[in-house]
């Protein structure tokens, strides 16, 4: 049997290309991701500021709302997350372990 563990949600817009979104070692659990209405939407989150290894993209349809819930235990970012590439997107939503700690491993917590 597994549990249920406790989740943040953490909101961003377009203003922070290059800067962390959340700082040291976390999990992403889902993420939210809208359309700005203009054209499809591309989110890439990556390791380290802007230059990272990417870790998750995000398609998003013009002027859609796309919620992506990762399986199993998510993503796990060891630096932090950081927005490499965001065109045509108005905002996005972060769901993360609550917890996060320098020694953040594979393993949840």
């Amino acid at each position: 049997m597994s549990f249920k563990s406790d989740i943040q949600a953490t909101r961003s817009d377009a203003g922070n290309t290059g800067t962390a979104v959340i700082a040291g070692p976390i999990r992403v659990k889902a993420i939210s991701v809208a359309s700005d209405g203009v054209g499809a939407g591309v989110l890439e989150l990556t390791t380290t500021s802007n230059t990272g290894t990417t870790l998750l993209y995000v398609d998003v349809p013009q002027g859609d709302v796309y919620t992506l819930n990762l399986p199993e235990d998510g993503i796990l970012f060891p630096a932090g997350v950081f927005v490499k590439t965001k065109t045509n997107v108005t905002a996005y939503t972060l769901f993360t372990d609550i917890y996060s700690a320098p020694r953040l491993t594979g393993q949840n917590g």
